[in-house]
């Protein structure tokens, strides 16, 4: 694929404006009821999405240094599936990128990328998400989730047969850390910034995260 072809790519797929009808506010330190190894890999501040009626939307803390598997990113198969990128809060009934409700609660959110199969061909995109997972049930940093364990592990977010993804979509070249956007799709677009770091250790890098928030996949 030509560096010509891939920019053109991400411009369709990643057009965006800044939006007024949401903003981002520095959010305290993520609550004591999530586990404690888990909330002490996190940035010591969140983020608060707030929107027009300055209702809280969801609260989001990234984990400090994320281990990668090559220094590609999030939104390039550099992370393993199952890896902990954050904690979300949810203050109020939220939704997914499917359109589920989410109940009021605190959630873990672990990398995963689409199956590559029949039934999931362009319901998104991008291949990448996040799946939410109850913050209660999901209590080790670094847990070994299979697919199906991980699946299931969302699916008691969604309280349905599906898991609770929230969409990754690449990280455009423009706009500010942490910062909100609208895609050109419509979707309400959150960019933040924390550390990757390969295994073995080593120097880190910046690590950039656009992730969708507020927005669902087409019919």
């Amino acid at each position: 694929m030509s560096r010509a072809y891939l920019a053109a790519v991400l411009l369709v797929l990643y057009a965006r404006g800044q939006d007024s009808n949401y903003k981002i506010e520095a959010a305290g330190a993520c609550p004591d009821s999530v586990a404690q190894e888990i909330r002490e890999a996190l940035q010591p501040q969140g983020i608060r999405l707030v929107d027009a009626s300055q209702a809280t939307v969801c609260e989001l803390w990234m984990r400090r240094v994320i281990p990668q598997k090559s220094p590609s990113g999030p939104a390039s198969g550099g992370l393993a599936e199952g890896t902990l990128v954050g904690v979300l809060s949810f203050p109020a009934t939220g939704s997914d990128f499917r359109g589920q409700r989410i109940q009021p609660g605190l959630y873990t959110l672990r990398y995963a990328r689409i199956p590559e199969d029949g039934n999931h061909l362009g319901v998104a995109p991008s291949p990448d998400f996040l799946l939410l997972g109850p913050a209660a049930v999901d209590q080790h940093l670094d847990a070994r989730w299979k697919r199906d364990e991980l699946i299931q592990l969302s699916r008691q977010a969604s309280g349905t047969n599906h898991p609770a993804p929230l969409l990754l979509l690449p990280v455009a070249g423009q706009g500010s850390f942490p910062g909100v956007q609208r895609s050109d799709h419509g979707y309400v677009v959150v960019q933040v910034k924390t550390q990757g770091g390969t295994e073995g250790g080593g120097q880190t890098v910046d690590l950039p995260f656009a992730i969708v928030l507020v927005g669902k996949a087409e019919a």
